[in-house]
């Protein structure tokens, strides 16, 4: 294959979207960063990246943005080597439909075609698309390893150009089996969960802990923008409705090789637009809506952070918010925030006396439910005080004394 059709194509000052996650083309991004020096300032979006490239120090050339601190890239992020636009990943889609973010040139893992030309976005369908609808060019890095998934969300052999062909596999994120924390937190979340909701997760261990507390449920579906490993795991328990043929929908799959496969299936599993899985509408008449994220800390009046360690930016705004309020439009449904009380065993408290208004990632009016290992808080119409006392039943017994200290000191 031609080495220089990336060379080809680009131009000076253009806007390069990368696919992120199983999505992005480990070929083309290396050659991308040895051109870089030679054809002065190049814009970069490059979000969720599981490529090791992105730790080693790249040519200022690269003008990098990004939505959040995850990955690889948080090695950029760290530095202060990338921008940050703090963004729900549905309006990442429309910022790219609208011209507000450019897209000159698309880089993409996909699919070889099928035999109507298709070429299949894997296990990736995001804001990529969208900004592939408005780049001048799609360049793609073809692979046998990448899965025939089943989705709307495909590009025709006509719409792009083939710049590479690998067989690397997938890049894997390894499982982090929960602890005994989170698995008490999992069996807390999974008492709200009624048969037959719909539910979102995301992925890591905190995600797999709550999964593995709802597999003796029945008939849930999933509208979730990335899934784990969990999800085949539900699935094999018989907790997944799978006689629909849209019960469970995704933007993102990141997990194991055995994970890419099952999305790969044409059985359970549909990938559509992030926009798509929180839109009036889009879930399952009747059925109530579970959001269940992750926080990195929650203070005494529902605040949540999920970006922020002190002021290093870690995480994402991603779809929180998009889906705690898809949960609240939902008869039933909930916007459950579920972590550990403290980091570590009693470092610190995850619960705060008042997150600063600057790191906050949901307000206080998006949540229903907060959740630690300590049981359950409902702060649903609820007053500020009612809320303090609620939540503070949560914090780790060892931090109440200051943190109710901390808390009448801010309010004096």
């Amino acid at each position: 294959m031609n080495c220089s059709v990336l060379a080809h194509h680009l131009r000076r000052g253009d806007h390069v979207v990368i696919g992120q996650a199983t999505g992005e083309p480990s070929g083309l991004v290396s050659e991308l960063f040895g051109l870089a020096a030679g054809l002065g300032q190049l814009n970069v979006f490059c979000g969720f990246s599981l490529n090791p490239a992105w730790g080693a120090p790249i040519d200022a050339a690269l003008r990098v943005t990004t939505y959040c601190g995850l990955g690889s890239i948080r090695h950029l992020v760290g530095r202060g080597a990338a921008r940050v636009i703090p963004a729900q990943l549905s309006q990442l889609a429309s910022y790219f439909d609208s011209g507000v973010l450019k897209a000159d040139i698309v880089l993409l893992q996909v699919s070889p075609a099928n035999a109507e030309g298709y070429h299949s976005l894997g296990c990736t369908v995001d804001y990529v698309w969208n900004a592939a609808q408005a780049a001048r060019v799609v360049l793609v890095e073809i692979n046998p390893n990448v899965p025939h998934t089943r989705s709307a969300c495909r590009l025709h052999c006509s719409r792009v150009v083939v710049a590479h062909e690998s067989d690397l596999q997938l890049p894997e994120l390894p499982n982090e089996a929960p602890d005994a924390r989170q698995l008490s937190i999992g069996r807390n979340v999974a008492r709200l969960v009624p048969d037959g909701a719909i539910i979102q997760l995301g992925i890591g261990s905190m995600a797999a802990a709550v999964a593995r507390a709802l597999l003796q449920h029945r008939g849930l579906r999933v509208r979730s923008g990335m899934v784990g490993d969990w999800l085949p795991e539900l699935v094999a328990s018989g907790a997944i409705e799978t006689t629909e043929r849209e019960a469970c929908m995704a933007s993102l799959a990141v997990g194991s090789r055995s994970l890419y496969d099952f999305a790969g299936m044409d059985g359970v599993l549909t990938f559509a637009a992030p926009a798509q899985l929180v839109a009036p509408g889009g879930q399952a008449a009747g059925a109530p809506f579970m959001a269940i994220n992750s926080a990195i800390e929650v203070d005494l009046y529902g605040q949540v952070n999920a970006e922020f360690v002190g002021t290093r930016y870690v995480g994402a705004v991603g779809g929180q918010s998009d889906y705690f309020r898809a949960a609240r439009r939902s008869p039933g449904g909930l916007a459950i925030v579920a972590l550990p009380a403290s980091v570590g065993v009693g470092t610190k408290s995850r619960v705060v006396a008042r997150i600063d208004s600057a790191y906050v990632t949901s307000a206080q009016s998006d949540i229903d439910v907060l959740v630690t290992e300590h049981g359950v808080a409902d702060i649903r119409a609820t007053t500020l005080d009612e809320r303090r006392r609620l939540i503070m039943v949560l914090v780790e017994p060892q931090f109440r004394a200051a943190l109710k200290r901390a808390e009448e000191k801010i309010s004096a």
